[in-house]
Order: C-alpha cells, then structure tokens, then sequence
C-alpha cells in the first residue's frame, strides 16, 4: 500500500518512512505542507467513490511508475 505523505520536515519525513516500511508499506512524499490541502481532496473524492460503490481504480488509472 503506498501512503502519500507531505512535510516540511526531512527528518520527520523520514522517520515516518521508515514506520510506513516497517509496516509494509510504500511511502510517497508529494511535497511540502502547503500541498496537503490537495492531499486531503483527493483522499475524499477516492472516499466518496468508496462508499458509493465504486471502485476507486476505475476513476484514477494506473500510470507506470517511473524509472
């Protein structure tokens, strides 16, 4: 699972990249903190898509990772 994370913190960053690891997950930095608010609207909208009965992956498709 990947976990979207923004700070201003490098080494808090960090740190919470490695809990997210040792959990098994994927954590992916998006960017500062005055980015969060577009973080925070994505999570509903792919919320809302949830509860409504649709599967989120059908709204946001899959993008090759890159390189």
């Amino acid at each position: 699972m990947t976990v979207a994370m923004c700070g201003d913190d490098d080494a808090a960053l960090r740190v919470v990249g490695e809990l997210v690891r040792d959990v098994g997950g994927t954590p992916a930095v998006l960017g500062a903190l005055d980015r969060v608010r577009q973080l925070e609207e994505v999570a509903g909208f792919v919320i809302g898509l949830s509860f409504a009965g649709f599967d989120p992956r059908s709204a946001v498709p899959g993008v090759p990772a890159a390189a």
